[in-house]
């Protein structure tokens, strides 16, 4: 009987919630980002449905070039403890050219921004070349659509992401944060024995 609590104990812990937490990790003096004061509107975070966000970020530093890289490695909370999503498809546990990934040619606006933020932050920036400043994104909403295939069954847990910033042409890392999340997804079936609902 004890042996059964303590099991039970274990997994209602496994399954605890962990709200959005953004820490910075890196001290370098040629830091180039500094972000804070993230915030969603949904915590956890539903998948599919609205999320509306807002973030103060300051840039440090010029960012632009095809020198900055992003590392980014996100775990899932399985069971007794985390495991490394792979990456899959660019998505996942993978690596990034900073100003590839958020070069937004499919955006054809001045900040090469989604519209959601054109709506509620017109100056705020997506795209390198990224001038020293702080910038600040108003609440905005986005709607996360439902993930299909392999991605359902991320659809509903608790993350954590360790996220560096190297600049490849000193190789030094100028940017690192540590984040965590949860999410939540109607599921069925044999899927719900994994998930929050």
């Amino acid at each position: 009987m004890i042996r059964l609590c303590i099991l039970l104990c274990a997994i209602s812990t496994s399954f605890a919630v962990l709200h959005l937490k953004l820490t910075d990790c890196n001290h370098s003096p040629n830091k180039v980002i500094h972000v804070e004061h993230a915030h969603l509107s949904a915590d956890p975070v539903h998948i599919p449905g609205p999320e509306t966000g807002s973030i103060d970020v300051q840039v440090l530093k010029p960012i632009a070039g095809n020198h900055f890289e992003l590392s980014l490695i996100v775990s899932k909370k399985v069971l007794f403890g985390f495991v490394t999503v792979p990456c899959i498809s660019n998505v996942g546990s993978c690596k990034y050219e900073v100003c590839d990934l958020l070069s937004g040619r499919s955006f054809n606006n001045t900040h090469h921004c989604p519209n959601e933020i054109v709506s509620s932050t017109p100056d705020f920036p997506c795209a390198c070349p990224f001038q020293p400043g702080n910038y600040h994104l108003n609440p905005t909403t986005f709607i996360i659509p439902e993930l299909a295939g392999v991605w359902k069954f991320l659809a509903s847990g608790d993350y954590k992401a360790h996220a560096e910033i190297k600049d490849t042409s000193t190789n030094e890392v100028v940017g690192c944060y540590n984040v965590q999340v949860s999410t939540e997804a109607d599921c069925s079936g044999f899927g719900c024995i994994f998930g929050k609902k």
